[in-house]
Order: C-alpha cells, then structure tokens, then sequence
C-alpha cells in the first residue's frame, strides 16, 4: 500500500500530499501545521523500499524499518521514537501488529506491515477540516494512541455478553458441563492474551505521562498526556473486570457440576438400594428349608415379583418424598 501524507493545516484546509512533494512541505510547515507521514507495508522489504523513497535521516529510517516486537520509547534530542503493538484479531487469537512513530517538531512518522486497527479507527473519524494542526506533535501522539487504548475496550463488550450467555447455559443446561468448559477456556485465553498485550504498554505509558516529556521545548500535552494515562489504567481495570467474570463463571459451572454429580450419586444410592431389595428377596427365596412357602409354584413366584415391586416402588417414593430423587 502507498505511503499516506496528511496536512494538518489550523490555518487553511487540511488535505493529502503526495510523497514526492513532502521534501518541500517539509521545509514550509508553519506553526499553525501538522504533517502525518503513514507508511503501511505489505512486508519488511516493501516497508523498506517505501520508507527509502523518503527523505528521511538515518535514525528515524533505522527505527521506522526496525523489526523489534516489543513495545518502548525513546527521547532524543530531535524527536521521540516510540513504538506500540496494534491489537489485531484472528481466527481464534489476537495477535500483535507493530507500529513505530517517530515525532518530531509538526511532524509525525508512523511506519507498520499491514494494516493497524487504532490508526484505521482515527483515520476514519477525520472528517473535513479539523483543528490537529494547532497541536503539537506530543499532544497530537496522545489523540492517535487514544484510539490505541480503545481498541483493546472494544473487545471486552462481546466477551463479557458470552460470560452472560455461558452463565444462562450453565444453569440451564448443565448436563453439557464438558461443552461450557470449552467455551469457557476459550473466553479465558482471549481474555489472558489481551491483559497481556496491553500490560506490555504500560512502561510506555507512565513514560509519557511524566512531567518531563515533551517532543520540544515549548510543547504542552501534559493534561492530554495524563488524560491517556488515566485511560490506560482504566482500561487495565475493564480487563482485570472482566477476568474476574470468567473465574466467576468457572465457579459457577464448578458448582453446576458438583450439582450435578450429587443428583447422579442420589438416584445410584437408590438404584443401589432397589437392587439390593431384589437380591436380599432373591436370597430369601432361594434358601432350602422346606418351608410351605417355597412350594407355592408359579403363584408364589408371581407374589414375590409383585412383593418386590412394591418395596422399590416404596423407596422411590420415600427418595422422592425426602428430595433426594
């Protein structure tokens, strides 16, 4: 995908500029002006390729084709090089996606393979003329990993309405114990897998909201800086929520199960109970006094079947009586 520029002009009208102008616009950025550099790639050496088309300065090139997954920030004396994971969702796992920025004075780099989520999500709201040209590029840093956070709140929605979904089924379908549990692995590793992605963020974001950081001199994004920072945590706070929900809900099927399991011992105690009534009646039948009784033939046999009806059907009703079937 081609490299994207965007002029953020307070002054003027926003608008696109295309890569081979962005030498000269460079040159012309007033105060009042912001300028987005997006390189998206296919693959690392598209990404090269692109981000040599630039005219770019040695360290900015080597950290925007950098490969490290792992998220940090650096200060220098020109810029603040910075790197975060777009959370992006696959079949059955989410996955991190790299995106490097590198910040300087009214100009922003953003450089990833593929396409990321947050950055999608703020392009999409842009509408028209905007008033991000009278930000610096720190403060501009905070609006764009704004929508970083928030991508890792949008998933909590629809897990937390599968715990409430998973709840339902466990109560009223409890025989399906083995199939809820599936489920319920499968809501704990999401969940699992996006408190971890979004931890591995937090040094960067207590590193932004210091005093002390600031692209240049005379930038001021402290209330927006401390305002991402507030956002992180809480955002922190929904996924530790909703963990707790899951471990709930496994609770709760624990609790269903050994629910269930009782129910299955009562009605084996009283299976147990009729089937020892038979034998011990069979036992007793089968003795070799000679007693009037054993020589009652077909009647007597009938009359010791019916007997022994009658005494399982007595300890039915008792178990049914006492709750216990």
């Amino acid at each position: 995908m081609p490299t994207r520029i965007l002029l953020f002009d307070a002054a003027g009208q926003d608008c696109a500029v295309e890569p081979g102008a962005l030498p000269g616009t460079l040159t012309r950025l007033g105060p009042h002006q912001l300028l987005w550099v997006d390189v998206q790639a296919d693959a690392a050496e598209d990404r090269r390729e692109q981000l040599a088309a630039l005219d770019l300065d040695t360290p900015t090139r080597a950290w925007l084709d950098a490969t490290d997954p792992h998220p940090a920030l650096h200060r220098h004396e020109q810029a603040v090089h910075l790197r975060v994971n777009s959370l992006e969702k696959g079949a059955h796992h989410y996955h991190a996606a790299p995106v490097a920025f590198v910040a300087g004075r009214n100009v922003v780099y953003t450089a990833h393979d593929g396409p990321a989520r947050f950055l999608d999500s703020f392009r999409g709201r842009l509408e028209g003329d905007t008033n991000l040209g009278q930000l610096d590029a720190a403060a501009f840093l905070a609006v764009v990993l704004a929508h970083h956070v928030e991508g890792f709140v949008q998933p909590l929605s629809p897990i937390e309405d599968n715990i409430d979904r998973l709840d339902e089924l466990i109560l009223q379908e409890p025989r399906h114990g083995r199939r809820h549990l599936e489920t319920l692995v499968g809501l704990r590793r999401r969940v699992s897998e996006l408190r971890r992605l979004l931890t591995a963020h937090r040094p960067v974001y207590v590193a932004l909201a210091s005093p002390d950081f600031a692209v240049f001199d005379h930038d001021e994004p402290e209330v927006r800086l401390e305002r991402l920072l507030r956002a992180f945590e809480h955002t922190q706070e929904a996924v530790s929520h909703t963990r707790e929900a899951v471990l709930g809900t496994f609770d709760l099927l624990m609790s269903s199960t050994g629910q269930r399991t009782n129910e299955v011992m009562r009605v084996l105690t009283v299976v147990t109970v009729t089937l020892g009534i038979v034998a011990a009646v069979a036992g007793l039948m089968g003795m070799n006094f000679q007693a009037d009784i054993f020589k009652a033939g077909n009647t007597g046999f009938r009359d010791v079947l019916l007997g022994s009806g009658a005494l399982i059907v007595l300890v039915v009703a008792l178990g049914r009586w006492g709750g216990w079937l």
